[in-house]
């Protein structure tokens, strides 16, 4: 274990709480001179983002604190739907989806509030955060129908009454409420839609409240709504002055603001890990600051953290899925630690705004291992548990109308003619990621990333098709976020269409690990398997004792594996891929350790053959005290 610095607190942020809670608890803008006004007096805001579903609630003062300390004065952050209503009427606000409690953490830190309540948020999230089950129906996302509209009625009727209390009028931190996110980028241009989401907002939360919008500057034609004020967003190497003229050509009056000035980048998996220099980042954050003294901004991301379980979405544009970590090159690594840049920035803000002067250094970290992580059931083994849901159609069907939410389904029939041998096996609109086997013998992979969605395999008149297919994130932006999961169309061998289809599913697999029962008694296959006879899927167990009676975040390490899921004493610390890259070790919260003398337990749910587990059945695997984020990725991607 590494020895750090301890964070050291002080009154800085209790002395600015009083300012949050003071005065006559008013906040408009000026349009006469361009400018916000609190409480009768200018002003400006300095922002970052942070979201609360992507850090340990545990951690959430932590965050703020340190946002805090570095001279931002507001947390701008995103309502997610999809969390909140992970089944259509079943609601969750506890844990990491306590939204009040994160506001309420927001205040005690000294901040004020941008609030995106969306419905749809973006954010890199599966699905950009509307829920998954809205698929189950025909509707078009994001317009203003009936369907649709019915749902956001009625989750905005849920949400806005417990966000209503803490409105800065109300003696909260809450000062602008943001709909929807970048509208202009989405085709459909739906005006009425727009001004549907205000009516409802205010229906809720009254007249004082500011409503605002946030879009690129040259598709601000499809994303302004009258009588909600209008911010704009883009990155370094931008001119301001050119990107606040297409803004005045709309809108002639109000105070400037970057709602999501981006200071880092995103990765995708199978392609090289990204990265934002530091002295651009401050160079161009400088210059928005010196460009109006009533300008205001928020940095996109503050600090990213982790989209843990199933929560990472894919771009659009041939299906970019992206990784678990959503560390971003943000100013707080995905620990949550400063890093150079946190700390160059902080130095430019200290030119425009107060700042702390507390040292704030990395947390401690664990290293545990190497431990062993055991072949507990193999691909056979699996899929004949009883937790199994089984569905029969003439057709395959999506993830959404069976149902599942995530992870895995196995799709299975029988062959009942003969074909030529070898036969082309196509799947067509294929989502995400299908392993072929024919009697149990595994063929190989058709991926819609890799853009191949057929493959030859031989099979008899009478063998049995299984494709397992993976569920990579839905997609996050643009029109394809209405598509569904697994397999919308037809399977065709050859020039037949394959028929008579069972399905085997589970509802949600954040919760998978508390389905299994292992059983000591049943034998683990390994020995002796090559590629031909799969293990996989496949679930391996480690059990294990951290050496320490406190726990601190530590680094799952995978390496030793292909791809997967892990699992950490029942919680999802998401999906794994070492052998693409960018992102290799997974961020693994200390808060969710067990100290000694307590056992650990570890789930891994392994989706291809490792060689150690095609050996053995045993993977050696360590938990870092570091992260590795810019791994080795495949040359043509």
């Amino acid at each position: 274990m590494k020895t750090f610095g301890v964070i050291l607190l002080s009154c800085f942020a209790l002395t600015l709480l009083i300012d949050v809670t003071n005065g006559s608890n008013s906040f408009t803008i000026d349009y006469e001179n361009d400018r916000f006004l609190m409480d009768g007096l200018p002003f400006r805001y300095i922002g970052g983002e942070i979201h609360y579903f992507r850090v340990p609630q545990e951690y959430w003062f932590d965050r703020l604190f340190k946002m805090k300390s570095a001279g931002i004065n507001v947390l701008q952050t995103y309502i997610e739907w999809s969390g909140h209503e992970p089944r259509e009427g079943v609601y969750k606000f506890d844990g990491n989806y306590n939204v009040t409690r994160w506001i309420e953490e927001a205040q005690k830190a000294g901040l004020y509030v941008l609030l995106r309540v969306g419905p749809y948020i973006c954010s890199e999230r599966d699905m950009g955060g509307l829920p998954w089950w809205l698929m189950k129906y025909d509707l078009q996302l994001r317009r203003n129908n009936d369907i649709y509209m019915k749902y956001v009625k009625q989750w905005f009727s849920v949400l806005l009454p417990m966000i209503k209390p803490y409105l800065y009028q109300n003696g909260g931190p809450i000062i602008m409420v943001q709909l929807e996110n970048e509208y202009g980028y989405y085709s459909a241009c739906d005006n009425s839609y727009m001004s549907s989401l205000r009516d409802i907002v205010r229906s809720h939360l009254g007249d004082e409240i500011i409503l605002y919008t946030t879009d690129n500057p040259g598709l601000l034609a499809c994303g302004l709504v009258d009588d909600v004020f209008a911010t704009i967003d883009f990155g370094t190497n931008t001119q301001p002055d050119d990107q606040f003229k297409t803004l005045r050509a709309h809108r002639a009056s109000g105070p400037l603001v970057n709602s999501e000035f981006w200071i880092g980048n995103i990765d995708t998996w199978g392609t090289q890990h990204l990265t934002k220099p530091v002295d651009e980042v401050t160079k161009w954050l400088d210059v928005l600051l010196s460009y109006d003294k009533n300008m205001s901004l928020s940095m996109y991301m503050f600090h990213g953290g982790t989209s843990f379980g199933f929560g990472s979405g894919a771009n659009n544009g041939g299906y970019l899925p992206r990784p678990t970590t959503y560390d971003v090159d943000a100013l707080l690594d995905e620990a949550g630690d400063p890093t150079e840049k946190y700390r160059a920035v902080k130095n430019v803000i200290s030119k425009y705004a107060p700042v702390s002067k507390d040292d704030i250094e990395p947390s401690p970290k664990l290293s545990i291992g190497p431990i062993d992580a055991k072949l507990e059931m193999d691909f056979t083994q699996l899929f004949s548990q009883q937790f199994w849901k089984k569905v029969d159609s003439d057709s395959p069907q999506p993830f959404e109308y069976l149902g599942s939410r995530n992870g895995l389904i196995l799709y299975s029939t029988t062959i009942d003619f003969k074909s030529t041998s070898p036969s082309m096996l196509t799947i067509n609109a294929l989502r995400d990621r299908a392993y072929v086997y024919i009697d149990k013998v595994f063929q190989g992979v058709v991926s819609r990333q890799e853009k191949s969605l057929a493959i030859p395999i031989r099979a008899e008149k009478g063998s049995r098709l299984d494709l397992i297919v993976e569920n990579q994130g839905r997609t996050y932006f643009g029109d394809e976020i209405s598509q569904h999961k697994g397999i919308f169309g037809s399977v065709t061998l050859g020039s037949k269409t394959l028929t008579k289809w069972s399905h085997y599913f589970i509802d949600d697999w954040e919760d998978f690990t508390s389905l299994l029962k292992f059983d000591a008694n049943v034998p683990k296959q390994h020995s002796g398997h090559n590629s031909k006879n799969a293990l996989h899927p496949a679930i391996l167990k480690a059990e294990f004792v951290v050496p320490f009676t406190k726990t601190y975040d530590t680094y799952f390490n995978p390496t030793n594996l292909s791809k997967g899921f892990a699992y950490l004493n029942g919680k999802c610390l998401g999906r794994y891929w070492p052998t693409n890259g960018p992102q290799i070790t997974l961020y693994t919260p200390g808060v969710w350790l067990k100290p000694s003398p307590q056992v650990n337990q570890l789930i891994l749910v392994e989706l291809e053959d490792p060689p150690c587990l095609i050996s053995n059945g045993t993977c050696q695997l360590t938990f870092d005290d570091h992260p590795t984020l810019n791994g080795e990725t495949p040359v043509n991607w």
